[in-house]
């Protein structure tokens, strides 16, 4: 059996047909209509369609940055994408589709993605961070996937660290997710004199040695690290695992993290839980979408 998986994000859409194991049979990728719900709409059934026309869909999985109620299935905000606030969005594509449509936070399906069918198979106990547009997180615990009382869990981006900090799309200052996601790192790195506009310029400057362009990573690195050090201490975890579109740069990233983990975890804690980077890479959220799908979680 086939199902899509979609994952919706800030900037781009991810789309795959995956079979049964998790494996990815075909896949497609478009831009991220942001503020025109009927456009965004569209671009999704006309996803599946082209799915359907050479293959059977057994259902439909859609991760979605932003606040899922698991109670009215409602998308209660989403900052990234304003245009799904407050709808039911599964509802929407079920109707046009016909099809079973299973919706969840973008963060959550990734987690559920490496957990299924990448590094975090055969784990208890396990976050899944997702970096890029922003900063999400999804969680693993007791073997199965952990959405607290009403599916807001997880979300560690809007965890305030630097009161007072940079302005954050969820309303608030100083959070994770101002430090760590793509807009993060370039605020970081203009603040060090930069005036690239990409993670992917600052990645390429630091490679060839710039140091501001490595003071920008190491920055980030570090504020991620303070992220997992609070996941380890707060729950005990066996393992962290990073993913998203900044994770190319995981080289960078993932030393400076590591350094700042072992300074602020307990030791005994942060000795059993690595931080590893996805295997399932920027498959991760589709993938686990279309299981979420395949299992009706």
């Amino acid at each position: 059996m086939n199902y899509v998986g979609i994952d919706i994000g800030g900037t781009n859409i991810k789309a795959g047909l995956v079979d049964d194991s998790g494996a990815v049979r075909d896949a497609r990728r478009l831009p991220t209509q942001v503020n025109d719900i009927d456009v965004l709409l569209k671009s999704l059934c006309t996803i599946v369609a082209e799915f359907q026309s050479h293959d059977s869909v057994e259902a439909v999985g859609i991760g979605i940055p932003g606040l899922r109620s698991t109670r009215t299935h409602l998308i209660e905000t989403s900052p990234n994408i304003p245009c799904i606030h407050n709808l039911n969005l599964e509802a929407l594509l079920s109707k046009q589709l016909k099809l079973p449509v299973i919706s969840e936070n973008d963060a959550n399906a990734g987690a559920y993605g490496e957990w299924v069918a990448g590094a975090g198979r055969g784990l208890q106990y396990m976050a899944y961070l997702t970096i890029g547009t922003g900063l999400g997180c999804g969680l693993i615990l007791s073997g199965a996937l952990y959405r607290g009382a009403s599916g807001y869990a997880g979300e560690i981006g809007h965890v305030n660290v630097e009161p007072g900090g940079l302005q954050c799309a969820c309303g608030s200052t100083g959070c994770f997710e101002t430090r760590v996601s793509a807009p993060g790192l370039i605020a970081t790195a203009r603040e060090l004199g930069m005036n690239e506009t990409s993670a992917e310029a600052i990645y390429d400057a630091a490679i060839r040695g710039n140091t501001a362009a490595l003071a920008a990573f190491a920055d980030t690195g570090r504020f991620l690290g303070i992220a997992c050090a609070d996941l380890i201490n707060l729950l005990n975890l066996e393992s962290i695992i990073v993913g998203g579109g900044v994770m190319a740069s995981a080289d960078l990233l993932l030393q400076s993290a590591t350094a700042e983990v072992r300074r602020r975890a307990f030791e005994p804690a942060a000795r059993i839980c690595p931080i590893v980077q996805s295997q399932l890479r920027s498959d991760a959220g589709l993938i686990g979408a279309a299981m979420l799908a395949r299992d009706r979680q």
